[in-house]
């Protein structure tokens, strides 16, 4: 009877199989096993409504609306001067020197009044535009505040709220296209703690 040998036996196919699989195994048990990984906190924030409800915000349009009064002044002025050289004009003889000369200032009056209007037009986009850019660095800097208070990892924008303008097929795909999210729960909604948040930090910067 032929006896097989301990080398022999270890070198069949399903039993070096085997000790390979033990071998995995008893090295996955000894190393340690990894961390749980822990599940990212989310939330999201209606970024128009922060806008409209933020006392910052509304300090901001009211420095532009006396900006604009202010400018606006200087509009008024060169449309009297303009209202004034065109009444003048009746008092000149016709073809006279003197109804030429005024005819000459009108003709610069009418050209200061439109670049006056055309600098308070720019100048109020600017405006208007710094308070936006002002106002949305400080949101930023808010929800940063807030997220590392709170716990979260991330704030997103709801763009799902915001209404869709119902303009041609083309703008309106290009709308649709622009979206982010589809659907909010919300749970997940924390637009009210951040306003309160703000504007609670923006009466204490203002002395209550």
């Amino acid at each position: 009877m032929h006896h097989e040998t301990m080398l022999s036996r270890l070198l069949r196919p399903e039993l070096l199989l085997v000790a390979v699989f033990a071998a995995v195994a008893g090295a996955s048990l000894m190393r340690p096993a990894a961390p749980a990984v822990e599940p990212a906190r989310l939330a999201t924030v209606d970024l128009e409504k922060v806008f409209n409800s933020l006392d910052r915000y509304t300090a901001e349009q009211g420095k532009v609306k006396a900006v604009g009064e202010e400018l606006e002044k200087q509009v008024k002025t060169a449309e009297s001067s303009v209202r004034q050289l065109q009444s003048d004009l009746d008092s000149f003889k016709e073809g006279s020197k003197e109804q030429a000369d005024a005819i000459a200032k009108l003709q610069a009056a009418v050209g200061e009044l439109r670049a006056v209007q055309q600098f308070v037009t720019a100048k109020l986009e600017l405006e208007k535009a710094r308070a936006l850019r002002d106002t949305y660095l400080a949101i930023k800097d808010g929800v940063r505040r807030f997220a590392e208070a709170e716990g979260y990892d991330y704030i997103l924008l709801d763009d799902s709220v915001v209404d869709m303008d119902p303009a041609n097929a083309s703008r309106t795909m290009q709308q649709i296209s622009a979206r982010r999210f589809l659907f909010t729960s919300p749970k997940r909604d924390v637009t009210t703690q951040l306003i309160g948040m703000m504007n609670s930090e923006w009466k204490e910067k203002k002395g209550g």
